[in-house]
């Protein structure tokens, strides 16, 4: 039996470094010139909390001790899927993203990026950001949550 919920709810990382520059990768799933916010899903009993700093932990290598939380939005963004999502039998029609903001206080040479799911990372300045995200509607969301979470 399949349990049907409209979102499923996950987290992005906007990580910003010395620079300024945002912390972006390269799935193993994309095109090599496409490019989105670190981040995923939400696992069973687990919090935002829990799950943003899994994440980085797994796709870039990043430990807790070199991130120092900015904050968290006030507001998920919500997409929908062009086709349904299963995961763990449930069926989702969409996700609901909750970003938090962290300065990057480690060196890169700590970043190593998660073979078999990312295949590259890149620090982008926020002008730039244009020539990475490339999704519908993803360059005005993402603008939307760094101007809230770095004002």
């Amino acid at each position: 039996m399949i349990d049907k919920q409209l979102f499923r709810k996950g987290v992005s990382a906007l990580i910003v470094n010395s620079k300024k520059e945002f912390l972006l990768v390269n799935l193993d799933s994309f095109k090599t010139h496409f490019f989105a916010i670190p981040g995923g899903g939400l696992e069973r009993e687990e919090t935002l909390k829990e799950c943003i700093y899994r994440e980085i932990r797994e796709e870039l290598g990043i430990g807790k001790q070199s991130l120092e939380l900015v904050g968290l939005s006030k507001e998920p963004i919500q997409f929908r899927f062009k086709t349904k999502f299963n995961r763990d039998g449930v069926e989702y029609d969409g996700s609901e993203r909750y970003f938090f903001g962290f300065k990057f206080i480690g060196e890169d040479s700590e970043i190593k990026t998660q073979e078999g799911e990312v295949r590259s990372y890149k620090w982008v300045s926020y002008k730039d950001l244009k020539d990475y995200l490339l999704f519908d509607n993803q360059l005005a969301e993402t603008t939307e949550k760094i101007l809230e979470l770095f004002p």
